[in-house]
């Protein structure tokens, strides 16, 4: 069964709707404080590279998960698990 995890659209989604939703409420914002176009830039910004590190770090975990137990990682587990 598909989750959420796993699910390109809701991936997609989330790239497109986070910095939108987030530019809409910095356009409120300057409308409500006379500030221009500042915290839309601002908040539309922060709302891309959130998708982007969110994205990325979904992909770090999933690439890791896939990674255990495979040849190529059992030195650098042992390593790991000798360090202190």
């Amino acid at each position: 069964m598909p989750s959420s995890q796993n699910d390109a659209l809701s991936h997609a989604l989330a790239m497109v709707v986070t910095p939108l939703i987030m530019g809409l409420f910095g356009v409120w914002l300057d409308n409500r404080l006379g500030t221009g176009w500042v915290f839309a830039a601002a908040l539309a910004t922060m709302g891309v590279i959130g998708a982007f590190l969110s994205a990325y770090y979904r992909y770090q975990a999933r690439m890791a998960e896939q990674d255990a137990g495979k040849p190529w990682t059992r030195r650098a587990e042992r390593a790991g698990e000798a360090a202190p």
